[in-house]
């Protein structure tokens, strides 16, 4: 039978199933290496900053400290802060740049409101392509 099967088939080739092994292999390591690389790229983003304080002085105006974490003196990008109201409608929004980060690091950031404040978050940071 086994002679039957060979002539219908064809004799097994020794170095196939070595060669399926080991381009498997191949293949699964350069997969998991781009995983890795991948999860830990976007662990790291190359601008991040936290709101460190607020404080709301005045119906048309609240006062932040933002912390940046910059990857890089090249990157370019902005955070957006935004102040809500009691009964959570935005009244006022404020893009900082890099620069404007570094550079106030540390210091009260005026941030000008429709109306009185109760919370503030920074919602999130973006790099721009230069």
């Amino acid at each position: 039978m086994s002679d039957l099967l060979q002539e219908r088939y064809g004799a097994a080739k020794p170095g196939r199933r070595l060669a399926v092994i080991v381009a498997s292999t191949l293949l699964a390591v350069a997969f998991l290496a781009w995983l890795a690389w991948a999860a830990w790229f976007h662990s790291s983003p190359a601008l991040d900053a936290e709101l460190t304080a607020y404080d709301v002085t005045g119906t048309h105006e609240v006062k932040v400290k933002v912390v940046p974490q910059v990857r890089d003196d090249q990157v370019r990008g902005t955070c957006l802060v935004r102040a809500t109201a009691a009964d959570h409608t935005i009244v006022g929004e404020l893009n900082l740049t890099v620069a404007d980060l570094q550079e106030q690091q540390g210091h009260w950031i005026p941030l000008r409101t429709e109306r009185r404040a109760t919370t503030v978050e920074l919602v999130r940071c973006t790099t721009t392509s230069s």
